[in-house]
């Protein structure tokens, strides 16, 4: 069965060679190529030729101006000629058994989407370590599960049926830099099946580079994480067929953006407890336990207001001590 490997790239040279080792070392053999490069200005398109020349595996190189990655992927499935797509960006990283143990696990059961455990790999003294092994369960209720955090499914760790992307128009460049988990929401929504193919340890691993898009932008990460819970409370009104639990999920979300927007625009933090109140009048967040606990005596607006001049009265505190400190030692 044949699988496609989706690479988006942008000014990747620094990485693009060891990611596409790791494409080249897959054991499945029925695979093909397709790296779309995004505008790059630097050899990222130079360096790749040369690796995917030497590999065993038909490609194709895409050239587009810069557009983004939500979009560059979809250029590379739609051309894919694959029955099933394996995304990978240009600094992640795949076990060699990825795709076949995937594949087969396709092959056994009737999945849109196959999953597995992946790793998240941090630079510390100059060399990418492993972090905490992400081990994600999508159950039944695949919309609430995809929204929570605890099951985040990492674009590089699924592999994705052609069809369910046609079915689902694949990525809406407007949810970047979080535009995989709204893939993964607008999937579940079309009752997309998600599988969980077993592994020992990680298969698929996450650079978490500090320039990346969700770190340099905070304003739009959290933005595009509301837009994903914005689309979920959209299908919770337009049908009956959803549970408890997906509405709490679609809360979390809101509140996320909701304690962001408290510190930095007080306006857009009134627009997200609204939309909070609508699914759940009485809203108490559940963490952090003191401003749980003054939510249910003043409500949730009041405790956040308290907490969040606590916070500047705090940080006033310590900024004036620390200019104390300095003057005395003069």
């Amino acid at each position: 069965m044949l699988a496609s490997v989706v690479i988006p790239a942008y000014n990747a040279e620094e990485w693009i060679s060891e990611t596409l080792k790791s494409v080249l070392a897959q054991t499945h053999e029925d695979l093909e190529i397709v790296l779309v490069d995004d505008g790059s200005t630097d050899r990222t398109v130079e360096i790749a030729e040369e690796s995917l020349r030497r590999g065993r595996f038909p490609y194709r190189i895409l050239d587009q101006p810069n557009k983004g990655a939500a979009e560059a992927r979809n250029r590379g499935w739609q051309a894919a000629r694959g029955s099933w797509i394996q995304f990978l960006d240009a600094d992640d990283l795949l076990d060699p058994q990825k795709v076949e143990l995937q594949i087969t696990q396709c092959l056994a059961c009737a999945a849109d989407v196959v999953y597995s455990d992946w790793q998240k790999l941090v630079l510390s003294g100059g060399a990418w370590t492993g972090d905490d092994l992400r081990a994600p369960v999508i159950g039944p209720d695949a919309l609430a599960d995809v929204l929570s955090d605890r099951n985040f499914l990492q674009l590089g760790s699924q592999i994705f049926r052609a069809n369910i992307l046609d079915l689902v128009g694949g990525f809406d460049r407007s949810h970047e830099p979080v535009e995989d988990v709204g893939l993964c929401v607008k999937i579940a929504m079309a009752g997309g099946v998600f599988v969980k193919a077993r592994s020992n340890g990680p298969i698929a691993w996450y650079r978490d580079r500090p320039r990346s898009l969700s770190k340099s932008n905070q304003r739009r990460f959290v933005e595009s994480c509301i837009k994903n819970a914005k689309l979920a409370e959209q299908y919770v009104r337009e049908n009956s067929n959803y549970s408890a639990r997906t509405v709490e999920a679609i809360v979390d979300g809101y509140y996320f953006g909701a304690r962001y927007f408290a510190e930095h625009d007080w306006s857009r933090f009134e627009e997200i407890v609204r939309d909070i109140e609508a699914l759940q009048p009485a809203f108490v967040p559940k963490t952090p336990i003191r401003l749980k606990v003054l939510s249910r005596i003043a409500g949730y607006r009041k405790a956040e207001r308290f907490a969040l001049l606590y916070r500047r009265g705090k940080s006033l505190g310590t900024n004036v001590w620390r200019d104390i400190s300095a003057r005395s030692q003069k």
